[in-house]
This record gives structure tokens, C-alpha cells and sequence, in this order.
């Protein structure tokens, strides 16, 4: 009996044995299978957070290319130049979109393998990072040519007999024309320092538009055919000055007179462009060099 036991139990326990061993090998490709399929969800969702960043990262290159297709060379126009100043504010803003997009970029990149398109976009990232920049450069240098001149002096302006700042020597300036905040703080050199009385003025451009307000600096001898300085504010002139297109002939309401010494000056300014007899500094724009 117990043989018969046996013998029945053997082939009962192979039968069972072959069914766990079929099993266990119809069991590897499953988790296989499984395996594979969390992998592609996984790549596919790395993919995703890619396209993401580099959708961003186009958007930027494509407002940047259309700023930079807007420059024009000088000479500017007053509503020209504030473009300009918020061009600079605009650029400014897309560089920290761009640094959002590196930092997304760099977070997939620590939780997943860099693959081939991550690192291509984040070559494309310090490219769209470096027109950027050049943008930013070009429009400092629009400003800079803008803010030169021939060094030509207006008939009937007297040079100063013993001014604070003499010609040659140099100063800080302390002032921001134009908006150009890489003008203060700048080390000039005085070319020519002059007697004279310094209006701010609110003037209707040759060219149209809205009425500029509150421009620094005209002097006496850029009006025409000006009464004894100074003039009193609210008093109407012809302006003979070209620091902005549009200004040469044009209208203009004296706001604020001050008499005081203006500099004529070189300078480089703080990103390193060169500026030469920019007109007017007042003697307050001026400091002592360090």
C-alpha cells in the first residue's frame, strides 16, 4: 500500500513540480514585461518635462529675435529711447524665464538620465542665453552713439574762467541720462566746462507724437533768439539742439532753470562702452573720482 502510495504521490508531486516550474518560467517575461512598460512611462514622462522646457525655452528666442529686429541706429527719437529702456526691462525678464527653464531642465536631469535631447536643449539654452546678451549689449551700444556728439559748441557760450572740474582732469559722474544706468557711476574726462544757464524743458518733437517732458539739459545758447537768462518757467522757445530727433526746431515750455557751470565729457561707461562729448553735465552730476 504505501508503494502504491508512492508511486501515485511521484508522479503528483512532478506534475505539480512541472506545473511551479512552467510557472515560474511564465512568471520572468511577465515582470519582465511589466519592468519594460514602467521604464517607457517613465522615459515618456522625462520626454514630456524636455518638451516642456524646450517650448519655453523657443518662446524666449522668438521675443528676443523680435526686439533685436526692432533696433534702429541712431539718431533716436525720445519715444525711441524709452522703447528702448523697456526693451532692456523686457530682456531682463526673459533671461530669469530662461534661468527657470535651466532649473527645470537641471531638476529633470537629477531624477533621470540625460538623454540625447535633454542635452540639446541645454546647449540650446546657453545659445538663446547668449543672443540675449548681445541684444542687451547692441542697445547699450545704440545708447552710447546716441549719447555722443561732434563736440561742436553753440555760438556765444562762454568757457569757464575757473571751473571745479578742469579740462582734462576727471570726475565720477552721478547721473543716469536717458535712463542708462551704466552711466552712473562712470569715471569721465572733462573736455570742456562752460558758464551758462541749464533748463529742463518739455518740448514738441519735428517729428510728432506725444510732448517730451521734463528733458535734461538745454542751455541758453541751444534756443533761439532766447531774452536774458534766465528764462522763467513756462516761458515758450524754439530749440536749437540735436540731442534727440526730433528736437532741432522744435517748440518747447521751459520747466526748471538753474545757473551753473556744464560739462562737456568723454567716458566709458560701466559695460564698457565709449562715450565721447556727450552734452550737458551740470556741476552737481559731478563728483570727485575715489
Amino acid at each position: 500500500m504505501n508503494k502504491r502510495l508512492t508511486k501515485i504521490a511521484a508522479p503528483s508531486l512532478a506534475v505539480i513540480g512541472m506545473t511551479f516550474s512552467i510557472g515560474q518560467v511564465s512568471a520572468d517575461p511577465v515582470n519582465s514585461s511589466s519592468q519594460a512598460t514602467v521604464q517607457v512611462q517613465k522615459e515618456t514622462k522625462a520626454e514630456k518635462r524636455v518638451d516642456k522646457v524646450e517650448i519655453k525655452t523657443n518662446a524666449v528666442q522668438s521675443e528676443t529675435e523680435e526686439i533685436e529686429k526692432s533696433l534702429e541706429e541712431p539718431p533716436l527719437t525720445a519715444k525711441e529711447v524709452q522703447s528702448y529702456q523697456e526693451y532692456q526691462e523686457e530682456l531682463n525678464s526673459l533671461l530669469n524665464r530662461l534661468n527657470a527653464a535651466e532649473n527645470q531642465l537641471d531638476a529633470i536631469n537629477k531624477y533621470e538620465d540625460p538623454n540625447a535631447s535633454a542635452k540639446e536643449i541645454e546647449l540650446r539654452i546657453n545659445d538663446v542665453r547668449a543672443s540675449i546678451l548681445e541684444v542687451e549689449e547692441r542697445i547699450q551700444s545704440i545708447f552710447a552713439n546716441q549719447m555722443s556728439s561732434t563736440g561742436e559748441i553753440p555760438e556765444g557760450l562762454q568757457e569757464a574762467e575757473n571751473p571745479t572740474y578742469k579740462v582734462g582732469s576727471r570726475a565720477t559722474i552721478e547721473a543716469e541720462h536717458m535712463g542708462m544706468e551704466s552711466m552712473s557711476g562712470a569715471e569721465a574726462t572733462i573736455v570742456g566746462a562752460f558758464e551758462t544757464t541749464a533748463y529742463t524743458v518739455t518740448y514738441y518733437p519735428t517729428t510728432g507724437g506725444e510732448p517730451v517732458e521734463n528733458h535734461k539739459w538745454v542751455i541758453h545758447e541751444e534756443l533761439e533768439d532766447p531774452s536774458e537768462a534766465p528764462l522763467e518757467p513756462g516761458t515758450e522757445v524754439n530749440l536749437n539742439a540735436d540731442h534727440m530727433e526730433g528736437m532741432d526746431g522744435a517748440t518747447a515750455v521751459i520747466e526748471a532753470a538753474v545757473d551753473t557751470t556744464v560739462y562737456m565729457v568723454d567716458f566709458t561707461t560701466t559695460t564698457g562702452e565709449e562715450v565721447e562729448n556727450h552734452k550737458w553735465v551740470t556741476e552737481k552730476e559731478l563728483s570727485p573720482v575715489d
